[in-house]
């Protein structure tokens, strides 16, 4: 039911998801040494030296005020405010939150273990200092996630005449909780895993009409960046639930949805808040169906509950 009354919806909004959403996701989340390289030959002399300051000494620069930056590149603090409106901000602490992503995007996993573990004030707790960061990546999350976002996403799934779910090493787990409760409300929802020997024989006869969700947290190409790499050859559309736009996957995806995941390994708990979210819109979506699915895969588990 819930496949053919969104499928003309899909159409609809495919023009508006390649297009619209997807440049305006692009112009906030660019990267702010790319924003400046490419509105370098506008800079006055003074805006030059702040963002030669930044580009040779980004990973100090994020933790200046206005004053400090000032200082450092040898301009007024006005100038420093000035060239954070220049390039689109608000004021100097949105420029410096961009400025403190950019650091953490380019830092390798062991740099990012070493930076939470760098002590903090005596007074916080460890506890509380993972809480405070998991709070931190939360809010920034559901913060950069507008509606509309997840109508695309829902959109696509759908439209779609099959749903495939990938990961490899940690982001196996989002992907494994996603594909066992998605397939509670939707038929046709499988796994794409390395090492399962059924990945290759299933995905060669996908293509058009069938919809990738691919979760990552590896700045680098691998098992899903090929798989993904493949399926767009084949046609199929992809979403991307991954820790930002420089992960590998978010160029080839149609529809990216970006979660914070800092912490001195990985926090999921964004991650399971946006899956979260995607299940119980969809439910929403499908209404009383959703609730007659879930009743037959009740059933199917009281029939083996008994077995080991």
């Amino acid at each position: 039911m819930i496949r053919k009354q969104a499928a003309v919806s899909a159409e609809a909004a495919a023009f508006a998801i390649r297009g619209t959403a997807r440049n305006r996701q692009r112009e906030v989340e660019e990267m702010i040494l790319n924003q400046m390289e490419k509105k370098y030959s506008e800079l006055s002399p003074g805006q030059r030296k702040i963002a030669d300051y930044i580009t040779e000494h980004l990973n100090e620069a994020v933790y200046f005020n206005a004053k400090q930056m000032a200082q450092r590149a040898g301009v007024s603090e006005s100038a420093v405010v000035r060239f954070a409106a220049f390039l689109g901000y608000q004021g100097y602490r949105d420029m410096q939150r961009d400025m403190q992503r950019e650091a953490e995007a380019g830092k390798s996993i062991a740099e990012l273990f070493m930076s939470a573990m760098e002590p903090e004030s005596p007074e916080v707790s460890e506890s509380k200092r993972v809480y405070n960061q998991t709070m931190r990546n939360i809010n920034e999350t559901v913060q950069g996630l507008p509606e509309h976002i997840y109508e695309q996403a829902l959109d696509l799934i759908c439209g779609a005449r099959r749903i495939g779910v990938v990961g490899t090493r940690v982001a196996v787990a989002p992907a494994l909780t996603l594909q066992i409760l998605m397939n509670q409300l939707i038929p046709d929802c499988q796994l794409f895993l390395p090492g399962m020997d059924t990945t290759f024989d299933s995905i060669r006869w996908w293509g058009e009409g069938d919809l990738l969700i691919a979760f990552s947290f590896m700045k680098y190409k691998n098992f899903t960046y090929d798989l993904l790499s493949y399926g767009k050859e084949r046609g199929c559309r992809i979403i991307s639930i991954c820790d930002g736009y420089r992960n590998s996957i978010a160029g080839i995806s149609d529809l990216v949805i970006p979660v914070r995941s800092g912490s001195a390994f990985l926090s999921f708990v964004p991650t399971m808040h946006v899956i979260d979210t995607l299940l119980y819109k969809l439910s929403r979506r499908e209404g009383i169906d959703s609730a007659r699915s879930i009743e037959v895969t009740d059933d199917i588990i009281d029939r083996f509950i008994n077995h080991p």
